[in-house]
Protein backbone atom coordinates (compact mmCIF):
# COMPACT_ATOMS: atom_id res chain seq x y z
CA UNK A 1 0.00 0.00 0.00
CA UNK A 2 1.24 3.85 -0.85
CA UNK A 3 0.62 5.00 2.52
CA UNK A 4 3.43 2.39 3.70
CA UNK A 5 5.92 4.63 2.36
CA UNK A 6 4.99 8.03 3.18
CA UNK A 7 5.40 9.81 6.44
CA UNK A 8 2.12 10.75 7.59
CA UNK A 9 -0.03 10.55 10.06
CA UNK A 10 -2.92 7.70 10.36
CA UNK A 11 -5.85 10.30 9.99
CA UNK A 12 -3.91 12.10 6.74
CA UNK A 13 -5.98 11.68 3.63
CA UNK A 14 -4.54 11.19 0.32
CA UNK A 15 -6.61 13.05 -2.51
CA UNK A 16 -6.12 12.03 -5.65
CA UNK A 17 -5.55 15.38 -8.33
CA UNK A 18 -4.57 13.70 -11.40
CA UNK A 19 -2.99 10.76 -12.99
CA UNK A 20 -0.80 11.72 -16.95
CA UNK A 21 0.54 9.33 -19.43
CA UNK A 22 4.27 10.19 -20.21
CA UNK A 23 5.11 7.36 -22.60
CA UNK A 24 7.80 9.71 -23.97
CA UNK A 25 9.87 9.74 -20.77
CA UNK A 26 10.40 6.08 -20.03
CA UNK A 27 6.79 6.03 -17.72
CA UNK A 28 3.43 4.73 -18.34
CA UNK A 29 2.09 6.93 -16.06
CA UNK A 30 1.99 9.79 -13.03
CA UNK A 31 0.07 10.18 -10.48
CA UNK A 32 -0.60 13.14 -7.53
CA UNK A 33 -2.53 13.51 -4.67
CA UNK A 34 -2.22 15.91 -2.00
CA UNK A 35 -2.46 15.19 1.75
CA UNK A 36 -5.09 16.80 3.69
CA UNK A 37 -5.38 16.48 7.63
CA UNK A 38 -8.03 16.14 9.45
CA UNK A 39 -9.55 19.40 9.46
CA UNK A 40 -8.79 19.36 5.29
CA UNK A 41 -6.05 22.08 5.60
CA UNK A 42 -3.14 20.68 3.01
CA UNK A 43 0.00 19.31 4.12
CA UNK A 44 2.05 18.26 0.77
CA UNK A 45 1.80 16.18 -2.19
CA UNK A 46 2.69 12.80 -3.52
CA UNK A 47 3.51 11.57 -7.12
CA UNK A 48 4.01 8.33 -8.24
CA UNK A 49 5.50 7.33 -11.33
CA UNK A 50 4.39 3.88 -12.71
CA UNK A 51 6.45 1.50 -14.78
CA UNK A 52 10.06 2.73 -14.98
CA UNK A 53 11.69 2.42 -17.93
CA UNK A 54 13.80 -1.19 -17.61
CA UNK A 55 16.42 0.61 -19.47
CA UNK A 56 17.17 2.07 -15.92
CA UNK A 57 20.43 0.32 -13.69
CA UNK A 58 17.97 -0.64 -11.55
CA UNK A 59 15.19 -3.14 -11.63
CA UNK A 60 12.46 -1.04 -9.95
CA UNK A 61 8.77 -0.36 -11.20
CA UNK A 62 7.57 2.68 -9.32
CA UNK A 63 9.43 5.72 -7.32
CA UNK A 64 7.57 7.39 -4.98
CA UNK A 65 8.00 11.20 -3.78
CA UNK A 66 6.66 12.97 -1.02
CA UNK A 67 7.05 16.68 -0.89
CA UNK A 68 5.64 19.12 2.30
CA UNK A 69 3.95 22.36 1.23
CA UNK A 70 7.26 24.50 0.36
CA UNK A 71 8.62 21.51 -1.90
CA UNK A 72 10.79 20.11 0.16
CA UNK A 73 11.44 16.58 -0.59
CA UNK A 74 10.67 14.16 2.21
CA UNK A 75 10.19 10.90 0.85
CA UNK A 76 11.94 9.76 -2.60
CA UNK A 77 12.05 6.08 -2.74
CA UNK A 78 12.28 3.43 -5.65
CA UNK A 79 10.55 0.39 -5.23
CA UNK A 80 9.41 -2.94 -7.23
CA UNK A 81 5.97 -3.15 -5.63
CA UNK A 82 3.38 -1.14 -4.19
Amino acid sequence: MLRDYLKIEAEDQLIEQRSVSLRNRGQEEVTEWIIVNRQGVKKGGVTLFDKLSTRRSWPVNYRIMQTDLQGKVIVDQLTDAL
